[in-house]
């Protein structure tokens, strides 16, 4: 079975996007409870995220409309609660930050991955 080539660059998009969401997410904490923390953090990411995958991961042609800004953005709210639900339930249930962003984060991409290929660059 052969791994669609949008995959490995959906990977290293989401590895860069994930390096932003990190850092920002460990500044933040410094100020701002955990979940206003990611929440600020998978923002910055997500604008990022949107012009690359819509460019070079998913190779849209198609000019940005309504239609796929307001499809984009509810990919990325159900991203958004998953991930922010997934890190306080880890950090509810460990205590440990790292694991709680690694879990948070994997069980997100599986979920902003498959929404957008199916929904927004399709």
């Amino acid at each position: 079975m052969r791994i669609p080539a949008s995959i490995y660059k959906f990977v290293v998009s989401g590895g860069i996007a994930t390096g932003i969401d990190f850092v920002c997410y460990m500044l933040l904490r410094q100020i701002a409870w955990p979940s206003v923390a990611k929440t600020i953090s998978m923002i910055i990411a997500n604008i990022w995220s949107y012009i690359v995958n819509k460019r070079w991961v998913f190779a849209s042609n198609k000019k940005t409309d309504y239609r796929m800004v307001v499809s984009y953005l509810g990919v990325q709210a159900l991203n958004l609660g998953t991930n922010v639900g997934v890190n306080s339930l880890m950090l509810y249930l460990t205590g440990f930050v790292i694991l709680s962003f690694v879990v948070a984060t994997l069980c997100a991409t599986i979920v902003n991955y498959s929404l957008q290929k199916l929904i927004v660059f399709k």
